[in-house]
């Protein structure tokens, strides 16, 4: 039968919404707001309790003196830029099979990041459609096939090496301020890194100028409200806004470009090692009203750290059955299989895999 829309989807959708916001934790409006965390200036300890702090209540937090070279996140955005303006036939020889491989391009339409508990009919029917974005994904034991050059090849890994560095030091902060003996465990997950045993990844992506007349999708949205798949998230954005961070009480928090700042948010593979004490917020990429800025590209580069494909994740604080047991390459593959798979032939023009 023909997919319905209207009011009483809207209504149902609402329902939905409601119901996940009503059994969040309430907080004071005066603490919606993401913090800022200075790792250079402080102390370890003061630092593990502001990162513990930040990622409990809101999920998400800037970071400045992280350590990233500036100039190395530079490099990776000049690649990156360089690789989206080729022609689309360019970019499909590096297309990626989510079947077989981490890595690749993923070009506009394919895939959708809304909500996976949503039904299929719903999350792609008139109004959802998939993300107004194209991608490419990129780790340390990419297929040379991947790489679009060798110069692209060497800015990508060595954003990548200073986005690991950085994320086994927030790593064992956390630890620290959850109080976890011995501190490091969290980071002794990733022993993996740099082989096929542990398949973190830098995504760059593209988001396309919008036209006059469309606004992304029907929603307003770029990319679709959702959660992460893993552990820790940084994000490095242009000079461009548009994420925003559902709080626990219900907001949007603008998380708008910071000079310097990486942005750090939990994901839920986190949240469940955890035993829900560290928060996996929900989050989106919302289009401009902005004619000007409508009217231009917007890029980011987003590292997505998980632990090792065999690591078995399960609740290290509270009640121990409160999230099952999984392990991490088996929760990579679901959770891509869903992104990917209601994705296919939405765009008919493209080639199948």
């Amino acid at each position: 039968s023909p997919v319905q829309s209207g009011p009483a989807q809207a209504d149902t959708r609402n329902t939905r919404l409601t119901h996940r916001l009503a059994n969040r934790n309430e907080m004071p409006a005066e603490t919606e707001e993401i913090p800022e965390i200075d790792m250079s200036q402080q102390s370890e300890a003061v630092v593990a309790e502001q990162l513990v702090s930040a990622l409990t209540t809101v999920g998400f937090c800037y970071a400045v003196g992280h350590g990233v070279p500036q100039e190395t996140v530079a490099s990776a955005f000049t690649e990156s830029a360089g690789f989206f303006e080729r022609p689309l036939s360019e970019k499909l020889r590096h297309r990626r099979d989510w079947r077989k491989s981490t890595c690749g391009y993923i070009p506009p339409h394919w895939a959708s990041t809304s909500d996976p508990d949503e039904p299929p009919v719903e999350r792609f029917s008139l109004d959802a459609p998939p993300d107004e974005k194209e991608v490419l994904d990129v780790c340390h034991t990419c297929d040379d096939t991947v790489w679009p050059s060798e110069s692209f090849r060497k800015a990508s890994l060595d954003l990548i090496s200073a986005a690991q560095d950085l994320t086994l030091r927030l790593m064992r902060l956390i630890g620290g301020g959850l109080g976890l003996s011995p501190p490091d465990q969290l980071a002794d997950a990733f022993v993996g890194f740099p082989t096929p045993a542990n398949t973190s990844q830098l995504r760059m992506l593209h988001y396309p100028p919008l036209s006059t007349d469309t606004n992304g999708s029907a929603s307003g949205d770029r990319c679709g409200e959702h959660t992460d798949y893993g552990c820790i998230t940084l994000v490095f954005c242009d000079s461009q806004p548009g994420l925003q961070v559902l709080s626990r009480t219900g907001r949007y928090l603008d998380a708008n470009p910071r000079p310097g700042r990486v942005l750090v948010n939990i994901g839920d593979l986190m949240q469940r090692w955890t035993g829900g004490r560290l928060h996996s917020a929900r989050h989106r990429v919302l289009a401009p009203t902005d004619p000007k800025l409508r009217s231009q590209p917007r890029y980011s580069l987003v590292y997505f750290t998980h632990c090792d494909d065999d690591f078995t994740v399960r609740p290290l604080l509270g009640d121990p059955d409160s999230f099952p047991p999984v392990k991490t390459g088996e929760h990579m593959r679901r959770r891509f299989e869903e992104t990917f798979q209601l994705g296919q032939g939405i765009d008919p023009q493209l080639p199948p895999l």
